[in-house]
């Protein structure tokens, strides 16, 4: 069981690694680009509900404008970086220009009732739209997340700042964290090195 749980992991970070180096599209200056609408969804495990953010772009909260969404849970966040698989799908492919998309975070609530090695295999399997619209079950988003902690005082907003490649709470071995984070930065090194 541990060794599939590291193979998923290592898999998993690369996609992200992958994702991370996708190329923005190009917007002109004063030029609207490309958003991707957010719909916070309040978490079970620490209670926190949706409220209202200033999101950086190319994300923005859910107005109902035609648009891809990404469902979030409330009590995580992302980088900027980390929707751009989503905003370069929506303009390569059409039929996910209005696609709904989610995170691991909340991939991972919904499959909480499963074993460790089978939700995870399922969140695994939900990324590969990546590699095509039809290539997958689901629409998760591969990027690792941060606790959501406004107004944290230096020291708890420190700790928020450490990404945790499934879900904002504990909820694997740390030593998976640490495995996914060694390969995620491996693959960046090598691309950088490569250059």
């Amino acid at each position: 069981m541990l060794r599939e749980l590291a193979e998923l992991v290592t898999g998993m970070a690369r996609r992200e690694a992958r994702c991370g180096l996708l190329t923005p599209p190009f917007v002109a200056t004063g030029r609207e680009g490309p958003s991707v609408r957010v719909r916070l969804v309040g978490c079970r495990l620490c209670g926190a509900r949706d409220e209202a953010r200033v999101w950086p772009a190319p994300m923005r909260a859910d107005d109902g404008a035609p648009g891809p969404v990404l469902s979030m849970l409330a009590c995580e966040s992302l980088t900027a970086r980390a929707v751009l698989p989503i905003v370069t799908a929506a303009e390569h492919f059409p039929e996910l220009r209005d696609a709904r998309f989610t995170t691991r975070a909340l991939t991972w609530a919904a499959l909480s009732h499963l074993a460790p090695e089978d939700a995870l295999a399922r969140v695994d399997a939900a990324e590969r739209w990546v590699n095509g619209p039809d290539e997958s079950p689901g629409r998760t988003l591969p990027a690792s997340t941060r606790p959501h902690r406004p107004g944290a005082a230096w020291p708890g907003y420190r700790a928020a700042l450490a990404p945790r490649f499934l879900t904002p709470h504990p909820a694997l071995p740390s030593w998976l964290d640490i495995q996914y984070e060694a390969e995620r930065r491996s693959v960046l090194l090598q691309r950088f090195e490569g250059a």
